[in-house]
């Protein structure tokens, strides 16, 4: 096809790969049941509807810490006219739009360096990564990924022309980038190395004298933050809800240093190595001062200098609060490392020596030194959607032939980068698009399965909106440690009715989810340790848990967690009975033993429904006294009914131990007061 033919067709092609990128992404995502990363999606979602009402970022009524602003704006619209399941199903309909989207800026910026035939390759490229999976997943990625990249799009734009409107661009575009995501942050590190990259490249501080008004910009409103947040909250309010992350002494600098070597191996996978051979081989020859072109030199100190600061931002992060790579922090870095690698190709991809030998050795060890069997696990999954694939790979392989093709893989492209004919080199753009989409369609499908086995261990298949179902208003949730702790955001999330947390003393609850510590007295009644008035209409706990009212919803229990009761009750909300040891499906095996306590106890009788399993004997004790003992024969079913101690009055509890030798089974545990 002549040049100037595939030129004109080049905004068409650009226009049918978006349309393409967002049906294809959208399509994937619609299996997935997202929410699925606690608390993360659950609350950016919970923030959003807060937003469109015009309670501001509140949750459960309560201010809480900055996150983001314009990523919850976006989520919560679609909320303000639709259910939540079809709200949610439009929020990834509009994701797979606005990351698809991001290959406009990377072709519209590759254009004129590398022309339209490769700009479209690098289009392709950014639209390719397994990160996209995150279009079907309430995550800030999946708007960050673009406000991002046309940051470091204006950055380059700047130090190619610093024009006075080329820089209010330039602030724009990181304002927005902050509103999205905090880690924006680091856009201010990002034009200083820039500048400074740029600066030895020309052998001048030129570069920073022609950005003096964008510096000064920053300069002023980093005082304005500080002095505000300060002002708001003292010091430890600067970095909003990530204000631990300024906790310096939590820092090891051994676990930062293997943390930023992990980080900078996961930039190799997201980019399958190649590209990042082409921006390094760009670097060492603008820094040699044998770049002409102020736009290529441009692009390579805006992408070298974001990918270094991204890299050391999540390397620290990561190496408190992670045990793997954190790939969704790092996603926003392949845009423009792509857009080098366009130019890189155009150029005929010119390898000078010793500087590629020494870049792509750089680049395979920082791939080969990741350990393989901390990042390839499930538990990484929601963070790192590039490993899903060498997963699931390792489980069809041995170890060492797992680790063999993986090293021999990664040889093999990086050698064909160093060593493959020029004419030749070209196909190496196919290869690293043939290695990102099978990737994606990988992580794809896995996590819409992983995100459908969550919903099921959650709901065990009952309607997410269960609570709301009831018609029930002002319901406290009560968290007693029973369940998982992400359910307690899976049924915030769900259910609109739920206007209160209610913490059992002792339990865990993650997360920054307002909640009102209780205890229970010895007659059950919950109260709070604030002292304040609890003031709920009904109560949906654990079936662990009974509250003293009408039973009037339920929720099955799932494979891993017990189910829940919704109770309307009459203040003050009071336990009757809990039940805590149990399995999910009401067993119990040899050598353990479940705790019943009934509160408020009073003259009556413990009454049980037990299922023999394999005929080991089984007691119900009482402060290490037998009242009932039985062998209970395979298939037989013994109901013991146990009277309560003597002295039971009502003002207080009674506690009974269920032990057994080997497994049995159980259908009902109550406490029947005599009539």
């Amino acid at each position: 096809m002549p040049r100037h033919r595939a030129t004109g067709l080049a905004p068409l092609l650009l226009g049918a790969l978006v349309v393409a990128s967002s049906a294809a992404r959208f399509a994937l995502s619609r299996g997935v049941d997202a929410p699925w990363i606690a608390p993360d999606e659950q609350l950016y979602g919970l923030l959003g509807r807060s937003m469109v009402a015009g309670d501001g970022l509140t949750l459960l009524g309560q201010p809480i810490p900055y996150y983001s602003l314009l990523y919850p704006l976006f989520v919560g619209l679609p909320f303000t006219v639709l259910g939540l399941e079809d709200a949610v199903r439009t929020v990834q309909l509009l994701q797979a739009v606005a990351m698809s989207l991001t290959a406009v800026p990377v072709f519209l910026w590759a254009r004129p360096l590398a022309g339209a035939r490769w700009s479209l390759v690098a289009a392709a490229l950014t639209v390719l990564i397994p990160g996209l999976a995150y279009s079907g997943l309430l995550m800030s990625e999946a708007l960050y990924y673009l406000v991002a990249t046309l940051a470091v799009w204006a950055l380059a734009a700047c130090l190619s022309r610093p024009t006075l409107l080329r820089q209010a661009l330039l602030l724009g575009a990181v304002g927005i980038a902050f509103g999205t995501r905090l880690q924006a942050v680091g856009l201010a590190g990002t034009i200083v190395l820039a500048l400074l990259l740029l600066a030895v490249a020309e052998r001048s501080f030129a570069p920073f004298r022609r950005l003096l008004p964008t510096l000064s910009v920053f300069g002023v409103a980093g005082v304005v933050w500080v002095a505000a947040r300060v002002r708001a909250g003292g010091f430890g309010e600067l970095l909003g809800a990530y204000a631990p992350l300024a906790q310096a002494d939590e820092y090891s600098p051994g676990d930062i240093a293997q943390s930023l070597a992990w980080q900078t191996g996961a930039v190799v996978l997201v980019t399958v190595g190649v590209p990042l051979v082409a921006l390094g081989i760009l670097a060492w020859q603008m820094l040699r001062r044998d770049e002409r072109d102020s736009g290529v030199r441009a692009l390579v100190a805006s992408a070298l200098a974001y990918a270094v600061v991204t890299v050391v931002l999540v390397g620290a992060f990561a190496s408190r609060f992670v045990e793997h790579v954190t790939e969704r922090q790092l996603l926003s870095v392949a845009p423009p490392v792509f857009v080098a690698f366009a130019v890189w190709l155009r150029r005929g991809a010119p390898r000078p020596q010793p500087a590629t030998s020494i870049v792509a050795f750089v680049v395979a060890a920082a791939a080969l030194l990741l350990p393989l069997d901390r990042v390839t696990t499930p538990a990484a999954y929601a963070d790192s959607p590039s490993m899903i694939s060498l997963d699931q790979l390792s489980r069809h392989l041995d170890k060492s032939a797992f680790e063999a093709l993986y090293a021999g893989t990664l040889a093999v492209l990086l050698l064909a980068a160093v060593l493959l004919p020029r004419r030749a080199v070209p196909a190496l753009a196919a290869v690293v698009a043939v290695a990102l989409a099978g990737a994606s369609l990988v992580a794809s499908i896995q996590i819409r399965d992983r995100s459908q086995t969550e919903r099921l261990r959650t709901f065990a298949g009952a309607p997410v909106d269960w609570i709301d179902a009831a018609g029930e208003r002002d319901v406290g949730l009560l968290v007693t440690d029973e369940r998982l702790w992400p359910s307690t955001w899976e049924q915030l999330f769900w259910n609109e009715s739920v206007s209160k947390v209610l913490r059992l003393r002792g339990a865990e609850s993650p997360g920054i989810v307002p909640q009102e510590v209780v205890t229970a007295d010895p007659d059950g009644v919950l109260e709070s340790r604030s002292g304040r008035d609890l003031d709920v209409r009904a109560v949906a706990a654990p079936t662990g848990t009974s509250i003293v009212g009408d039973e009037i919803a339920a929720l099955p229990a799932s494979f891993e967690q017990p189910g829940m009761v919704l109770w309307r009750v009459e203040p003050p909300a009071r336990i009757s009975r809990r039940v805590v040891g149990l399995h999910p499906n009401g067993d119990l095996y040899g050598g353990e033993s479940a705790r019943i306590i009934v509160y408020g106890c009073r003259p009556g009788s413990l009454e049980l429904t037990l299922l023999g399993k394999q005929g080991v004997s089984t007691r119900i004790t009482s402060r290490g006294a037998v009242l009932a003992e039985r062998a209970i024969a395979p298939n037989e079913v013994w109901r013991p009914a146990v009277p309560a101690p003597r002295g039971a009055d009502g003002s207080g509890r009674c506690v009974f131990e269920l032990e057994t030798d080997g497994l049995i089974g159980s259908t009902r545990i109550d406490f029947v007061p005599r009539s």
